[in-house]
């Protein structure tokens, strides 16, 4: 899509040089550059919803909205609660490293 659209920039740039070499108003005008850059920025933005997905996840989200619900969240308890698995997780390693040690490998 961007590079239909640059092939498309560059013909016309090269065809309004053989067409009006010495206009009296600077090539390229002002109106002219206004307009390129207003088409760049839409195919960016276009480009950029895209890549990223962020159309397509408003679209499931719409689609899907009744399915779930968003409530606020403690963010105290959530680190709390991490903090706890972390730390499980950790005595647990300790715990097989202790056994594999006692067996001698």
């Amino acid at each position: 899509m961007a590079a239909g659209w640059l092939l498309v920039f560059s013909l016309t740039l090269f065809q309004s040089l053989l067409i009006n070499p010495s206009s009296e108003e600077p090539f390229p005008s002002a109106v002219t550059i206004k307009s390129w850059v207003d088409k760049m920025q839409d195919e960016l933005v276009t480009l950029a919803r895209t890549a990223s997905g962020v159309t397509q996840l408003r679209d499931i989200y719409v689609k899907y909205k009744d399915l779930y619900t968003v409530e606020p969240n403690n963010a105290r308890q959530l680190v709390e609660f991490a903090a706890r698995d972390i730390e499980k997780l950790l005595s647990n390693r300790s715990k097989a490293l202790e056994v594999i040690g006692h067996w001698g490998y």
